[in-house]
């Protein structure tokens, strides 16, 4: 199955990523790292995420161009699979 393009898809997958490397811990992760980790290069549709996951409060962005991401307790909670409905829906 090919992998979602929508922004709330790959703001998911950035959340799980950052998880799963850093696990809990709330540490700025390079986004090289985050796109090496998840095979994908720097695009449109990953500012659209980032921006995404910004608005919804699941990360921490470093100010344009964005360099590195931080998990907010959100974030973990979605990464963990336990994101509000809600929020999965909108947007």
């Amino acid at each position: 199955m090919a992998k979602s393009l929508a922004p709330k898809h790959i703001a998911l997958r950035i959340c799980r990523t950052i998880y799963e490397l850093n696990a809990q811990d709330l540490h700025w992760v390079p986004l090289d790292e985050v796109c090496r980790r998840l095979d994908e290069h720097h695009t449109k549709a990953l500012d659209a995420a980032l921006e995404y996951a910004r608005e919804h409060e699941l990360l921490a962005c470093s100010p344009p161009p964005v360099h590195s991401v931080m998990l907010t307790h959100k974030g973990v909670l979605a990464a963990r699979g336990k994101f509000k409905k809600s929020h999965r829906e909108s947007g």
